[in-house]
C-alpha cells in the first residue's frame, strides 16, 4: 500500500512538472513586463544622468579651486598683486605641479565635444574686465588684492568658451565694456571675448571662482547674460552683472 501511494504521488508530481514545462508566458504578460521595465528605465535614467553630470561639475569645481590656490601663491610672491595679461596661466603655472596642469584645465563634460582638452588656455577665463578698446570696467589684471572692492562677490575665474565651435580663450569679462555698449562678440581675445563665451556645460550653468577663493555653480543669467554662444545680438543682460565683474564697484 505504501509503495502504491508513493508511486501515485510521484506520477502526480511528474504530471504537474510536465504541465509547468508546457506553459509559457502569454503575449499580454510579456507586454506588461516590457511596459514595467520601460517605466522604470524612464524614471531611473534621467536621475542617473543628472548624478553623473553633478559628479563632473564637482570635479570641475575642484579644478578651479586649485587654480585659485595658484593665484594665492602667485600673489604671495608679487606683493599681493594679481598677474598681468596676456599669458596669465603661464605666470601662475610656476605654482602648479606639471603633472597636474592638464588635469585641472580639463572638463569631463567637454571631453570630445567642444573645448579641446589638450590646450591649457581653453576652458577657464580670467576676469580681465573691459579696460581695452574704450571700456571702463576694472578686472583683476595687475592690481593688488587691497584694491578689489567686495572681493568675495567678484568673479576671478569663470568656465569659458563658445560651445558652438569650441573656440575660447584665457580672457573673460562682463557683458558690457562700459555702461552702455556690449562687449565684442565673436573675435577671439578681442577686448573681453565675453558676449559669446557664456558657458552652460553643467546642467545649464557653470562654475565660477570668486576673489576670496570660494566657488559655486551659477546660471549665466545670474551673472552675465542669456547668450547662446553664437554671438547673436539682442541678448538679455543680468540686471546685477556689474557687482560680479567690476572690481572697483
Amino acid at each position: 500500500m505504501v509503495a502504491l501511494s508513493s508511486k501515485k504521488h510521484y506520477n502526480k508530481r511528474r504530471k504537474m512538472q510536465r504541465s509547468y514545462k508546457k506553459r509559457g508566458f502569454t503575449l499580454i504578460e510579456l507586454l506588461v513586463v516590457i511596459a514595467i521595465i520601460s517605466i522604470l528605465a524612464g524614471m531611473l535614467l534621467p536621475a542617473l544622468s543628472q548624478a553623473r553630470e553633478k559628479a563632473r561639475s564637482i570635479v570641475c569645481m575642484s579644478n578651479i579651486k586649485q587654480l585659485g590656490l595658484a593665484f594665492e601663491m602667485y600673489k604671495m610672491s608679487f606683493d599681493s598683486r594679481y598677474p598681468n595679461n596676456p599669458d596669465w596661466k603661464t605666470k601662475i603655472w610656476t605654482y602648479v605641479d606639471p603633472q597636474t596642469r592638464n588635469k585641472i584645465t580639463t572638463c569631463p563634460s567637454r571631453h570630445g565635444k567642444t573645448i579641446p582638452n589638450d590646450n591649457w588656455f581653453y576652458g577657464q577665463g580670467y576676469n580681465i574686465g573691459s579696460i581695452p578698446a574704450g571700456g571702463n570696467i576694472q578686472g583683476f589684471v595687475g592690481i593688488r588684492e587691497g584694491q578689489v572692492r567686495n572681493l568675495s562677490n567678484k568673479i576671478l575665474i569663470a568656465e569659458w568658451g563658445r560651445p558652438s565651435d569650441g573656440k575660447g580663450g584665457c580672457n573673460a569679462g562682463p557683458p558690457y565694456r562700459n555702461d552702455t555698449d556690449l562687449s565684442p562678440a565673436g573675435i577671439l581675445n578681442s577686448d573681453t571675448t565675453s558676449f559669446w563665451a557664456v558657458c552652460r556645460i553643467h546642467m545649464d550653468g557653470s562654475n565660477v571662482l570668486f576673489g576670496d577663493g570660494s566657488a559655486k555653480w551659477m546660471r549665466p543669467e545670474e551673472y552675465h547674460s542669456n547668450a547662446d554662444g553664437t554671438g547673436t545680438q539682442g541678448t538679455v543682460i543680468a540686471p546685477d552683472w556689474r557687482r560680479y565683474w567690476d572690481t572697483s564697484y
